[in-house]
C-alpha cells in the first residue's frame, strides 16, 4: 500500500499524556495510536509528555507528530507551535485554530456571527473574582439563569465534560455550578439547556461520517458517561436525507469556521422540534476503544488502523 510505504520512510513521533485533566484518556488513545503503527510495521517513538518543558525539549529529527494530547497543552495550540517551531509537521488542526475551538466561548461567538445555531449563552470572565465580568450572547432578552430556566455551566477551556453542571429549577444553584467549573477554568460559559439527543458528527479529511446518535448512561454524556459507565449506548443516527445533509453540513461550517482541518468531531444537540444546536469542536478526539470517531468512521468501513494512517496522512500534504 502506496500510503502506508509513504510513512515507513518519515520518522514518526507519536505524542500523548499531556498535564490537562484528560491525561489518562490521552494515554489510552496514544497507546491505540501507537498500537495501530504497529500492527502496520510503521516504527514510530510514543512519547508521554508530563509537562511544558518536556514539550519544549522535543527534538527536531522526526518529520511528523501524531498528537495524541487532549484537553490544555494539546487542544489548545500550545504543542502545534512547539512543533512549527521545530519544523515538524503534526496532524491535526493548526494552533490558532485548537485554540479558538478549545475555547467554546469564542467558538460560540464566531458561529452566532455566521448565524449557524448554537444555544444563547452568558460568558463569564475572572468567574469568582471581584472585578468578574458578564457578557450575555442571547437571541432574545430572555435571562437562561432565571430561577423558571435550565441551563448549563461549563468551563471555557476544557474537555470530556469536566467541570459541567446542568442546573434546573429548585435543583442546584448558578453559585454552586460556578464553584465547580472554576476548578477547571477563570473563564465560564452559561448556556441554555437544549432538551434533547446528543449526536456527534465525525470528520476526516473531505469525508463527513454520519452521525452517532449518544445515549448517556448519566443525566447527559459527562466524563462518567463517556468513560466509565457501561450504560452509555450508542448508535447510528436515524434521520431522514434531508437532516441527514443537514446536520452534515452544519458540521462542516463549524468545523471550517474555526479555520480546523484534517479530522475533528462537532458535537450537537437535536431539540423536540428537529432542530440542530452545535455545542461544540473537538480537535483532537478520543482513540479509546469507546471513542467516537473510531465508531464513525466503522459505518464508512473504515478499521481504527485506516483512520490513523489517514490522519497521518494528511499531515503530510
Amino acid at each position: 500500500m502506496d500510503s502506508i510505504a509513504t510513512l515507513k520512510q518519515k520518522k514518526i513521533l507519536v505524542l500523548s499524556g499531556g498535564w490537562s485533566a484528560e491525561r489518562d484518556i490521552s494515554l489510552k488513545s496514544g497507546i491505540a495510536v501507537s498500537r495501530a503503527l504497529q500492527e502496520n510495521d510503521i516504527l514510530h517513538t510514543h512519547v508521554d509528555l508530563t509537562s511544558e518543558e518536556d514539550a519544549k525539549n522535543i527534538s527536531e529529527e522526526y518529520d511528523i507528530a501524531f498528537i495524541a494530547l487532549h484537553g490544555r497543552g494539546g487542544e489548545d495550540g500550545f504543542i502545534q507551535d512547539v512543533l512549527q517551531s521545530k519544523g515538524i509537521k503534526f496532524t491535526g488542526s493548526d494552533a490558532l485554530s485548537c485554540q479558538i475551538s478549545l475555547n467554546k466561548t469564542e467558538a460560540k461567538k464566531i458561529w452566532r456571527e455566521l448565524l449557524l445555531p448554537t444555544p444563547d449563552f452568558v460568558e463569564i470572565v475572572n468567574a469568582g473574582n471581584s472585578k468578574m465580568k458578564l457578557t450575555p450572547h442571547l437571541s432574545g432578552e430572555e435571562d437562561i439563569t432565571a430561577l423558571d430556566k435550565t441551563f448549563v455551566v461549563k468551563p471555557a477551556n476544557e474537555g470530556s465534560s469536566f467541570g459541567i453542571t446542568i442546573v434546573r429549577p429548585g435543583q442546584g444553584s448558578l453559585e454552586e455550578a460556578m464553584r465547580e467549573a472554576v476548578k477547571y477554568d477563570s473563564s465560564i460559559v452559561v448556556e441554555a439547556f437544549v432538551e434533547g439527543r446528543e449526536l456527534t458528527v465525525a470528520i476526516l479529511g473531505n469525508e463527513i461520517f454520519h452521525p452517532i446518535h449518544i445515549q448517556p448512561a448519566g443525566e447527559f454524556y459527562d466524563f462518567n458517561s463517556k468513560y466509565a459507565a457501561s450504560g452509555t449506548e450508542y448508535a447510528k443516527a436515524n434521520l431522514s436525507v434531508q437532516k441527514l445533509q443537514e446536520i452534515k453540513d452544519y458540521a462542516w461550517h463549524a468545523f471550517s469556521s474555526l479555520g480546523c482541518s484534517h479530522w475533528g468531531r462537532v458535537d450537537f444537540i437535536e431539540d423536540k422540534e428537529g432542530n440542530f444546536q452545535i455545542i461544540e469542536v473537538n480537535t483532537i478526539p478520543g482513540l479509546t476503544e469507546t471513542s467516537l470517531l473510531p465508531k464513525a468512521a466503522s459505518y464508512a468501513g473504515l478499521s481504527f488502523s485506516d483512520v490513523v494512517i489517514k490522519v497521518l496522512l494528511l499531515s503530510c500534504k
